[in-house]
């Protein structure tokens, strides 16, 4: 169901684009964003069939390296509303997990409460700090950290 993305290639990256830019208009990621992070971090995809439908991007936290920072994650508009995002993170997870993660943080809007609501209530992220103007004037964040442990004790799926 997922694939980690190793390769640079033109028509991956435009796709990769492409989705990010749908959910995240401006805020989204780039070529120049992505191929680093292809590089140096975890990009991995959601497909159905050969059409890729979700991405979701990793950094290693240099201050603890065993926790992750997801980037961002992205599902096809057509493909929201299905479950398959939160199924996708939750491989994710388990890939993460392999690689001796034992973390992950992520950071969100707090206005965007349906993504709030499936972090906690989905995934068992809990909410540990704020962050006033993270991503400028006005953009707000809510930190939240998800221990891939407890994770794995309470993952039916």
């Amino acid at each position: 169901m997922i694939e980690q993305v190793k390769k640079i290639e033109p028509q991956i990256i435009q796709r990769l684009v492409q989705l990010d830019k749908e959910a995240f208009a401006e805020g989204g990621m780039n070529e120049w964003h992505l191929v680093p992070i292809i590089r140096h971090g975890r990009v991995y995809v959601l497909k159905q069939g050969k059409e890729i439908i979700g991405s979701i991007q990793y950094l290693l936290d240099w201050d603890c390296r065993q926790k992750a920072y997801m980037v961002g994650v992205s599902i096809a508009k057509e493909f929201q509303g299905l479950g398959l995002g939160t199924k996708f993170i939750k491989e994710s997870f388990r890939a993460l997990a392999k690689e001796k993660i034992t973390e992950v943080e992520l950071t969100v809007d707090g206005d965007n409460a349906p993504a709030v609501k499936v972090y906690e209530g989905k995934l068992g992220f809990k909410v540990t700090d704020s962050r006033k103007n993270e991503y400028g004037d006005g953009e707000d964040r809510l930190v939240m950290i998800l221990s891939l442990v407890d994770f794995a004790k309470h993952d039916v799926t």
